[in-house]
């Protein structure tokens, strides 16, 4: 009976650490963005992110939109001929799904690792990193370079409930890093619960440093890299 107390009670203590929230469509969230350091991979991304289709399919609109943002060969869509474009999906393709298919992801969603060979069977270079492998100021290097990198995204994978917000573990894009409050943009894929949403690189971390339990491993991010240099 007292672990089952414990439990909450430690999850309670542990959600009052995070940060409010501050939302891009705010007058300060967009003037962070405004004054932020390489803000390109927002203008690169934004135009390409959509809602997710399932509340499973986070994965799926995180690697569309990264890879509509890269510039690597798009495939055609026959809803969309004559223009080739990434979709939720037309990313299951033969080799995609060796890794894992369609309506098991719809069913469960992404493991971290996962989505990292999910991409890579897609053709761009990806590398899962968990959280359990990174400390505040390598998370910091990695968001830096990736963002000062035009051929370069991250995807993380955290969960919802460390930054007190709906919801269990989620996977989104990163759009921006601003070094003076040491946050990043995070552009939430369910676009019908929240916008674009700065996040300190401690809460980040904290969020991420969580067990995903169908994997049995830490959550993390995923660096993803195109083999066409823009």
């Amino acid at each position: 009976m007292k672990s089952l107390l414990i439990a909450p009670l430690l999850l309670w203590l542990l959600l009052g650490h995070a940060a409010e929230p501050l939302f891009l469509d705010s007058p300060a969230g967009t003037e962070r963005l405004l004054h932020t350091e390489a803000p390109g991979a927002y203008f690169k991304l934004q135009p390409h992110l959509e809602s997710q289709q399932n509340l499973a399919f986070c994965g799926p609109a995180s690697i569309a939109a990264v890879l509509n943002s890269l510039g690597v060969p798009r495939p055609e869509d026959p809803h969309r001929r004559p223009f080739a474009y990434f979709t939720q999906d037309n990313i299951f393709t033969s080799a995609s799904e060796a890794v894992k298919r369609r309506d098991q992801v719809a069913n469960r969603g992404m493991t971290l690792d996962e989505m990292a060979n999910f991409l890579q069977a897609l053709g761009v270079r990806a590398r899962a990193y968990h959280a359990d492998q990174l400390d505040l100021a390598g998370v910091r290097a990695l968001v830096r370079d990736a963002m000062a990198s035009p051929g370069s995204r991250i995807i993380v994978n955290y969960d919802r409930r460390m930054l007190n917000q709906m919801g269990a573990g989620h996977q989104s894009p990163l759009g921006a890093y601003d070094p003076a409050s040491d946050s990043v943009l995070i552009l939430d894929v369910a676009k019908f619960k929240y916008p674009p949403t700065w996040i300190s690189l401690a809460d980040l971390l904290r969020a991420m440093d969580t067990l995903d339990p169908d994997s049995g491993k830490r959550r993390g991010m995923v660096v993803v890299e195109s083999h066409i240099q823009p």
